[in-house]
């Protein structure tokens, strides 16, 4: 049986001011972290790695949302002459504006995202991560699925998902065992889920719920949005949510296939001077042997 092909959304609309003066002038997604590869030395990013991993692994459609210096994000990757289609989160306050929210105007534009004809993988565009990360979840049963690695470290800033493999019950940072029923930790949350097709009708609808309809009659309790942050709301909030509905699975990989996201400047400074040398050099042994 043939495999129902994968579109990709990233979202790269945020500002990323954790990261202080590093984004002042360039956004989070462009941020340089190192070479292409061990053999090419072009300067890449978070996101042109991301985009280039998803090509590679024949991903039929790569949205990316943007929204915080657009523009700057927009004609880069432009520069890079890569089959990219673009989504505009238009909201002139992009700090009041979650994740969600981004998400839901890739859904809504004219790109069939989310209209049940591909496996959907929703991405954060600050990660960075081995080509193997990317394949244990495209190459996994089409179920809706959430990627978790299995590595702790236990700072407190971790998104850490608890509950078993077939069902996950609840993600979150600093979660004690009392407020996840004592359920076993499964890892942490990666920033790459897969929505399958069978679901993708009640993400619509729950989106909508949460956020609010844009098609609804103006100033209606549908149309403001009926979760607590509105149009704040982070995706993770869908998650929970697929999760209560028993709709999500989990896809687990080791430390074997590092991944990394990129928080804060402390974080910014690892993934150039450890993390990411360290892919490229995993990369070259693989093509060398």
């Amino acid at each position: 049986m043939m495999q129902t092909p994968y579109q990709a959304v990233i979202l790269a609309a945020g500002r990323g001011s954790r990261l202080g003066e590093h984004t002042k002038a360039i956004p989070k997604p462009l941020l340089p972290i190192g070479p292409r590869s061990r053999i090419d030395p072009t300067e890449t990013c978070f996101l042109r790695r991301s985009i280039e991993l998803l090509l590679e692994a024949n991903v039929r459609q790569i949205v990316v949302v943007v929204g915080y210096q657009r523009d700057q994000v927009i004609a880069t990757v432009e520069s890079w002459q890569l089959p990219v289609i673009f989504v505009v989160n238009p909201t002139p306050d992009i700090g009041q504006s979650g994740s969600l929210h981004s998400f839901q105007f890739a859904v809504r534009s004219p790109n069939g995202v989310l209209d049940g004809t591909m496996q959907t993988i929703l991405m954060d565009g600050d990660i960075v991560y081995h080509a193997g990360v990317l394949a244990a979840l495209l190459e996994s049963p089409e179920r809706s699925s959430l990627q978790v690695c299995d590595r702790v470290i236990g700072d407190g800033e971790e998104c850490l998902v608890y509950g078993s493999l077939e069902r996950p019950r609840f993600l979150g940072k600093s979660l004690t065992p009392n407020l996840v029923a004592g359920q076993p930790c499964l890892g942490e949350m990666t920033g790459i889920t897969k929505l399958a097709p069978a679901d993708h009708a009640v993400c619509r609808e729950t989106m909508d719920w949460m956020l609010g309809n844009p098609d609804a009659l103006q100033g209606s309790p549908a149309h403001k949005g009926f979760g607590p942050a509105r149009r704040g709301t982070e995706y993770e909030d869908l998650i929970e949510r697929m999760m209560r509905y028993g709709r999500l699975t989990c896809v687990r990989f080791g430390a074997d296939l590092p991944w990394m996201e990129c928080d804060d400047a402390d974080e910014y400074r690892t993934v150039r001077e450890r993390f990411y040398p360290r892919v490229l050099d995993l990369e070259a042994e693989e093509r060398a042997s």
